[in-house]
């Protein structure tokens, strides 16, 4: 009887072990993975803010190009205003003028 329940008793003690074993596999590897996926956010966040940034650089670039084609059109239209009034000027004074007197 007392070897039975000597058997039993290293049955038990190997199944702790098995368990406690288990449990140190299971938590190394949760503990691998908790790496790996960090690791994994870091990397995907470093890519997403590199893409962030060129299309904000992009984005800029093209701001300017609308900008300076909108500064370059306006500086043409008050070139060809400022041409057009120095040309007529005589013609648009008198114009004015028989408005006035009623001609």
């Amino acid at each position: 009887m007392e070897k039975v329940i000597n058997l039993l008793y290293d049955i038990e003690e190997k199944a702790n072990r098995i368990i406690s074993r288990t449990d140190e596999q299971k938590n190394s590897k949760r503990r691998e993975i908790d790496h790996e996926l960090s690791e994994f956010e870091t990397s995907l966040m470093d890519e997403t803010n590199e893409k962030i940034q060129l299309l904000q650089k992009q984005a800029d670039q093209e701001l300017e190009s609308e900008k300076k084609a909108l500064i370059d059109d306006c500086a043409k239209q008050m070139d060809e205003l400022e041409n057009t009034f120095t040309k007529n000027h005589d013609a648009l004074v008198e114009h004015v003028l028989q408005n006035i007197i009623g001609a």
